[in-house]
């Protein structure tokens, strides 16, 4: 037709449609047609180039059709989205919507745990404060920079809290441990000073050979493991100094809330001062 604008249309007619599809099946490889539909012809594939696998953009793809749909129904036809753009977009979905599940559900279980290891809801729920301000403050650096929530970032989120989870448990312990064996109401700041210089020690120590066991992953080729290496040894010497630091000013906060007060009429315990061999 010379190129006329208006002949730009669809055929009015099934015959029509049929001869321009034999028409073009003859002038082009079958396999060019193939691609775009089947062979009854009752299914066709809408190709649309996209310049970024991003998820949001498959998401604006979507909500744009959708859209379209709602304003131009057609009997008897329906939509189903497919390719590698909406592939990433669902794979996305499912890798963040299964990180959150899985760390509340962690952390319910961790926290359940606690509890029991203590015999003490309160003391449970401190103990899992520093690995909940651990996982927020590492994860919302990563989201700070721009990074990704890629499949490493979101498996590692459950696997600290069960890395992590010995700092609190130990130091929590030894602390209770220690104010036992003094008896009584033995001053506090004294009891915490214990614990930091001598369990918090072995929690350092802990948290450094964690955090180099996992660094020597960032010398890697493949980026996903220099990434489990980097963010791991983060979070352990991360972890280490949230449980030496704020744990105890929790204890120290809410002293009134973990701690029963000596009986009336006894006597307040002295905590002896620490001796060369403790404090070493």
């Amino acid at each position: 037709h010379e190129d006329n604008p208006a002949h730009e249309v669809l055929p009015d007619t099934k015959q029509a449609v049929a001869q321009y599809l034999l028409l073009f099946s003859m002038a082009a490889k079958p396999r060019d047609l193939n691609n775009f539909v089947d062979l009854p012809f009752r299914q066709a594939n809408l190709w649309l180039q996209l310049k970024t696998w991003d998820a949001d953009a498959m998401q604006e793809v979507l909500a744009r059709a959708q859209a379209y749909q709602a304003r131009h129904p057609l009997p008897g036809v329906r939509f189903r989205p497919a390719g590698i753009a909406y592939f990433n977009k669902v794979w996305n979905d499912e890798v963040l919507w299964g990180m959150l599940y899985g760390f509340l559900w962690s952390a319910v279980l961790v926290g359940g745990l606690m509890c029991l290891a203590f015999r003490s809801l309160r003391w449970g729920l401190v103990a899992v404060l520093p690995l909940l301000f651990t996982v927020a403050v590492s994860y919302g650096f990563i989201g700070f920079i721009g990074k990704d929530f890629d499949m490493p970032i979101s498996v590692l989120s459950t696997l600290t809290l069960g890395l992590a989870t010995d700092f609190a448990v130990h130091f929590i312990g030894r602390f209770r441990q220690r104010r036992a064996e003094l008896g009584g109401n033995p001053p506090l700041d004294e009891v915490l000073l214990w614990t930091v210089a001598r369990p918090g020690k072995g929690i350092v120590r802990n948290a450094i050979l964690f955090a180099l066991g996992f660094s020597v992953m960032m010398f890697a080729a493949l980026t996903p493991y220099i990434t489990v290496g980097l963010f791991m040894a983060a979070i352990m010497l991360l972890c280490g100094l949230t449980t030496l630091l704020y744990l105890p000013a929790l204890v120290k906060l809410w002293e009134r809330w973990l701690l029963p007060e000596a009986p009336r009429g006894q006597p307040e315990a002295r905590a002896q001062p620490l001796s060369k061999e403790e404090r070493e």
